[in-house]
């Protein structure tokens, strides 16, 4: 009979802590890539002009592809170097769109083009825009990406150092007389340089060791899998983090600024380090797998010879 394993299933508490971090998490998602909602752009809302609609700190996601009508709130460019503006749609004349403010109480100078228009507000997040805004700041990129990369590797760091160096040693070899009596416990190590005899304190020859492995200590560094995997994950987070950060300010500025590119190299080289480690662990597992042990063969009288193969 097949026993197949039983799937433990999360207990309340770590599936609400899990829902919590995905409702917390997908604001920010929403507003990094609007695709996953079938927008086009977002963006935060910096004045109180369409109060109570939109309050600063609010993030408005736009869609690019809807048509425009009277009452639409769009998201329009009024000049190349200038912050979009979010106002509503209240007209429309000689094919341009007048537009005004929520909290204004005259309509905006001058008609808005269709090709001005970035797009109609099809979602509103309230409040993630000052979490936003703060993170874009020197502060809060430290705080917030930097702080916890420093803090888990010096976790790490930690955890090395706590860890004993692991030893790999031989035992004892026990020699047979030609009776096939076990021989006395005193131990005698042999090394693989000068091959000798074993002699039992009866004065029997117990044989001689063709290669015998003297006993060695290696102190190696033990990198569990899960650490490899929370280190793929956070270089990842912090690559997509950093070429976000850089796309927008080339868009915006048409020059990143030197932190993000920083960032950017950071996160694409530690990257590359941790999938070469996670690659060379794989390849020394499958090829230690598929190595068989050397076999110990003996003929009864105490000759011990260690297998090649």
């Amino acid at each position: 009979m097949i026993q197949l394993p039983t799937l433990s299933l999360p207990s309340a508490g770590q599936l609400l802590v899990t829902l919590v971090l995905l409702a917390a998490i997908s604001p920010f998602v929403v507003f990094a890539v609007p695709q996953v909602v079938g927008a086009d752009d977002g963006f935060v809302v910096l004045s109180g002009s369409m109060e109570p609609a939109l309050s600063p700190g609010d993030v408005v996601i736009v869609d690019a592809s809807g048509p425009v009508e009277v009452g639409d709130v769009i998201t329009y460019r009024t000049g190349a170097d200038t912050v979009p503006t979010t106002h509503r749609v209240v007209g429309v004349v000689d094919g341009g769109y007048e537009t005004k403010g929520d909290a204004n109480e005259n309509a905006d100078a001058g008609l808005v083009g269709p090709g001005a228009i970035i797009g109609r507000t099809i979602l509103v997040i309230p409040l993630v825009g000052h979490v936003i805004l703060w993170v874009n700041t020197p502060v809060g990129y430290v705080t917030l990406v930097v702080a916890p990369l420093v803090l888990f590797g010096i976790s790490e760091l930690f955890a090395w150092a706590r860890r004993e160096p692991e030893a790999t040693t031989t035992g004892p070899e026990t020699a047979r007389s030609d009776s096939g009596a076990d021989a006395p416990d005193e131990a005698v190590e042999v090394s693989s340089s000068d091959a000798s005899e074993v002699v039992s304190d009866a004065g029997a020859t117990a044989g001689t060791v063709g290669e015998a492995t003297a006993p060695q200590s290696a102190e190696t560094v033990a990198v569990a899998a899960v650490d490899l995997k929370l280190t793929l994950l956070a270089m990842a987070a912090l690559l997509a983090y950093a070429g976000w950060n850089v796309y927008r300010e080339f868009t915006v500025a048409a020059a990143p600024d030197p932190v993000s590119v920083g960032a950017l190299t950071g996160g694409l080289l530690g990257l590359l380090f941790a999938g070469s480690v996670t690659v060379a662990a794989w390849r020394a597992t499958k090829s230690a797998a598929g190595t068989p042990p050397p076999l110990a063969l003996t003929d009864g009288r105490g000759d011990v010879e260690v297998g090649d193969e």
